[in-house]
């Protein structure tokens, strides 16, 4: 199992005052395929829970996870035991237009 996570809060690196919705995509550079787990949670609660299969060589587009302008948390699960044959964008956006560009180097990496 892999695990990535990111977080947004106000005044960090991820600062949530200017971001609107993420669009995630995912993509598969590994030999085999796996599933994913998305969840995406508010101090409010989960605003997104989703399972994807992503098969070899695959690129998946997760558009439109809205956040708000709150703090959030991305927690993107595996069924893999490496997170190095994955590779993650999430593009932030305020009010429709890309501010941030972000991807699995700027996620907490776990396997």
């Amino acid at each position: 199992m892999s695990v990535f996570r990111l977080e947004a809060a106000p005044y960090t690196k991820v600062d949530s005052r200017y971001i609107e919705s993420v669009d995630l995509t995912v993509s598969n550079i590994g030999a085999e395929p796996y599933e994913m787990l998305i969840h995406g949670y508010k101090p409010e609660g989960v605003f997104h829970v989703g399972l994807i299969h992503v098969p070899v060589g695959a690129v998946m587009s997760i558009p439109g996870l809205m956040t708000q302008y709150s703090s959030f948390g991305l927690l993107l699960v595996t069924n893999y035991h490496t997170f190095h044959t994955t590779g993650i964008t999430a593009h932030v956006k305020n009010h429709g237009a890309v501010v941030a560009v972000f991807t699995q180097e700027d996620f907490t990496r776990m396997h």
